[in-house]
């Protein structure tokens, strides 16, 4: 006799289920038809649920467009990947299941005194990659700086996308946390003057985008220093560093 999952459906239609689980559930969905038939009320529960519920971090394939984008390989489709789905039509309300996920949105709004500071932090971040992508769907120029020294195995990819209204940015991955120094991001001009652009402080994630605060026109090259100050003249050690080519001529 075939064992029900029904306490797993729920987290499985929020998405909270780690990736061996979810396919896991899924399996058994395709074999069982009473609690495919409870899945598929979730599923409408689901998308109905208010947006109080905590928003998820940005999907790896998200990630994996933002940095074949980097690499100049632009996805014909930069729209973020879409929540799982069950294709299974119209289905049927389920009173005690709308109740139950909507207790867990009011628990994790109500009981859960950082639940809103989190929720801001999990939709702004979710924003930010989303406008990364949609600033590269258009295509551009990008020049990539290896890291070397401290940062070696790191890299970052200036970015001067080509749609209208996104200025240029830094797409930094695999940097290092560092203790008691910042990056900062020089432009460098063909007489040596050494203008800052950026300057912040390494978050320790696979990926990390930093807004160029200087047009790239007219500089001849970009380079990423240590520093142990957020303002003041350049004097740190260079760890990455590029050419930037001037635009092909018409």
């Amino acid at each position: 006799m075939t064992e029900h999952v029904t306490d797993d459906l729920e987290p499985y239609a929020l998405g909270a289920l780690s990736a061996e689980d979810a396919e896991r559930i899924a399996a058994h969905l395709a074999a069982c038809p009473a609690c495919r038939e409870d899945a598929r009320s979730l599923a409408e529960v689901v998308g109905t649920l208010p947006d109080t519920v905590p928003s998820r971090a940005p999907r790896d394939v998200l990630r994996d467009r933002i940095l074949a984008a980097a690499r100049g390989d632009v996805p014909a489709d930069t729209r973020p990947a879409a929540a799982w789905r069950i294709p299974f039509g119209r289905v049927r309300a389920w009173p005690i299941a709308i109740a139950g996920l909507a207790s867990v949105a009011v628990l994790l709004a109500v009981i859960d005194v950082d639940a809103s500071r989190r929720l801001a932090q999990a939709t702004a971040e979710k924003d930010r990659w989303a406008a990364i992508a949609d600033s590269v769907s258009e295509g551009g120029r990008w020049w990539y700086m290896a890291g070397k020294d401290e940062l070696d195995g790191a890299g970052g990819t200036l970015i001067v996308p080509r749609a209208e209204g996104h200025g240029p940015f830094v797409l930094f991955h695999d940097l290092p946390k560092l203790s008691g120094k910042l990056l900062t991001v020089w432009l460098v001009s063909s007489d040596n003057t050494w203008v800052r652009a950026a300057t912040f402080r390494p978050n320790g994630q696979g990926l990390q985008a930093v807004d160029v605060t200087v047009p790239v026109a007219g500089f001849d090259r970009c380079a990423v220093t240590l520093e142990t100050a957020w303002t003041g003249p350049h004097t740190g050690t260079v760890v990455m560093e590029s050419r930037i080519a001037p635009p092909p001529a018409n």
